[in-house]
């Protein structure tokens, strides 16, 4: 994202995220101090790769003695568009969840998709005036993993996404160091479902699984037509058994990271 262009509430904020911290004489490894948070969050919501929380935005405001700046760009950002069927999930089941665990034959998911990729993605399907508003939701989902507790989160990914270059060569390469970054995360794991597994049980749509605190489990399937979200047992243990079934060809961690990196210096070049 261009954070010069101050357009839209999220670019805003990033750009004004770094003019109060440098006028504050500030570098980001002493604004994460006084934040208690990662100096990493400090340079994604820089670069606009990041949403920020409303206890992230009142903490600015309260260091940089701010008359609730921060807090009501925050509040400009989380206007949140339409989201059709999948507005429960991203409302009500992801900021709940202990554990969520997804497949994405096609795609990165959208929990570790760069706002750049996304908005490769939506512009596919959305028109010029929907498209920022939805990579602002998509990204603003990322706010789970900044949370004191934040969800367990397994993803599989087809190995052939690495090589789909959604958005140009530049985007996904970004893209792929930034599943890299993420991949570094302890609550995240990220495993490559490798090419030559044929990985039949996969190939019908993306789905998720979550389980909330409560021990209820529900599952969001995709679908080029439609898409639902359900608790229902049946669909439950269905697309377990599927994950399980997929996940069983997967590569480890480790080296779905280095095939990670490999593609991200093929496209890199």
């Amino acid at each position: 994202m261009d954070t010069n262009d101050r357009t839209s509430p999220r670019a805003h904020f990033a750009f004004d995220l770094a003019h109060y911290r440098k006028e504050a004489g500030m570098s980001q490894v002493a604004l994460s101090t006084r934040m208690r948070c990662h100096t990493s969050l400090i340079s994604h919501v820089e670069r606009g790769r990041r949403a920020p929380t409303l206890d992230f935005a009142e903490a600015l405001d309260r260091i940089f003695q701010l008359d609730a700046h921060f807090a009501n760009l925050y509040r400009q950002i989380s206007h949140s568009p339409t989201l059709g069927w999948f507005a429960r999930w991203v409302e009500e089941i992801e900021p709940q969840a202990v554990i969520l665990q997804s497949w994405d034959p096609l795609l990165v998911p959208g929990l570790l998709q760069t706002p750049e990729y996304a908005r490769a993605i939506f512009a596919t399907m959305a028109s010029a005036d929907q498209i920022e508003d939805r990579v602002q939701a998509r990204t603003r989902r990322m706010q789970i993993f900044d949370t004191p507790d934040p969800p367990v989160f397994l993803a599989l990914i087809d190995e052939g996404v690495l090589h789909r270059p959604i958005g140009g060569p530049k985007v996904l390469s970004e893209q792929l160091r930034y599943l890299l970054d993420m991949s570094e995360h302890p609550r995240i794991t990220i495993q490559l479902v490798p090419v030559v597994a044929g990985c039949a049980a996969g190939m019908m749509s993306a789905f998720a699984l979550a389980r909330l605190r409560d021990g209820t489990e529900v599952v969001s399937a995709d679908s080029v037509l439609s898409g639902q979200v359900t608790g229902d047992l049946d669909s439950v243990a269905q697309l377990k058994m599927r994950y399980d079934t997929i996940r069983a060809d997967a590569y480890p961690q480790s080296q779905s990271q280095q095939a990670i990196e490999d593609a991200e210096r093929k496209w890199t070049k």
